[in-house]
Formats: structure tokens, sequence, C-alpha cells
């Protein structure tokens, strides 16, 4: 197969995302904190509302909006290698 641009073995070590202990399990803690704010909105949902159906959808909104926004956040975004030119990323 022939490639227009060179490739380039080198990978530069990505960083260790952190982990929390559960159980004896290491999970990530962004999942870890979407599942907590998940319980917490669904409880709270309950409490004010008592519809199931309505704390379903808000600790379901609360998990996804946790767990995107600290996994995307701007810590770990991903960074063009230097060996791009200017311009192009």
């Amino acid at each position: 197969m022939t490639t227009m641009i060179g490739t380039n073995a080198y990978r530069p070590a990505r960083r260790a995302r952190a982990t929390v202990e559960v159980f004896g399990v290491r999970w990530p803690a962004h999942k870890a904190h979407a599942v907590l704010a998940g319980v917490v909105a669904a409880l709270a949902t309950l409490v004010i509302f008592g519809s199931p159906q309505a704390s379903a959808w808000v600790s379901a909104v609360v998990v996804l909006a946790v767990w995107w926004g600290e996994r995307y956040l701007a810590g770990n975004a991903a960074v063009a290698p230097r060996s791009n030119p200017p311009g192009i990323s």
C-alpha cells in the first residue's frame, strides 16, 4: 500500500487517567463520578417529583453529561504531533 504522508511510529506516552478503586476493581474516575451523580440526581428527582419516569430521564441525562464532560475536558484533548507542519493539525 502506498501512502502520501510518511508514517511515524513514535507516539508520545499518554498520561495515566485518574482511577478510583470500587470493591477492589479500578474504575476510571469519570465513570465513577457519572454513576454517583446519576444516583444523586435520581434520588433527588424521585423525592421532589415522585415520578419514576422523570427520575429515569433526569438521571440518564446527568450520567451522560458528567461522563462525556469529564472525559473530554481540555486536559484530555488530543494534541497534534510536532512532526506536522504549521497549519496542519
